[in-house]
This record gives C-alpha cells, structure tokens and sequence, in this order.
C-alpha cells in the first residue's frame, strides 16, 4: 500500500470494499476454507484492524470504514437492523 499511496498526488482517493470477519467471525473462517478449496486466486477476510490499515497515510472520509449499507444512505431508514449481514466494510481516504 506504501507503493500505491507514494504513487498518487495529493487530493486523491482511495475506495476500498473488503470482506469482513468482523460479525460472524465463524462463518467467515468457513466461507473463507470453502472458497479456498475451490477457487485458485487467493483471498482474505480480515478484521477491521486489518481493513484499517490499508488506510495509514490517508485522511479518512466521513463516516469513516463502515459496513456498506453504512455508507452515506439516503436516509436513515435504509440502513438494516444488522448492517454487519452485509459481511463487508467500505471506506474512501484522501491522502493528503
């Protein structure tokens, strides 16, 4: 991630959606086994920790790293009661 942050000017952003463990860590770990069993590209589920830090050395954008239904909803009201079903988390830095 250094790489591609020295790489970019000022002003500009970065969007990342990634795959969380972070609600349902045991279905994750499963999902995640079955997917490498099948697929050859390789892949990762990773706490928000993890998610976070792609971020170093970007200014986070309001609201921050959320679930994606999170994500600047029109309202209120479509956000579910469990947003974490949604099983990823979204962001957009601006490196300053």
């Amino acid at each position: 991630m250094a790489t591609l942050r020295e790489a970019l000017a000022p002003g500009s952003f970065l969007v990342i959606c990634h795959a969380t463990n972070e609600s349902r860590p045991d279905v994750a770990a499963a999902a995640q086994k079955l997917y490498s069993q099948r697929v050859s590209a390789q892949s990762a589920i990773r706490p928000r920790a993890g998610i976070q830090q792609f971020f170093d050395g970007f200014d986070l954008v309001d609201p921050g790293l959320v679930y994606i239904p999170e994500w600047r909803p029109d309202s209120p009201e479509d956000v579910p009661e469990d947003p974490g079903r949604f099983w990823a988390l979204v962001g957009v830095g601006r490196k300053p």
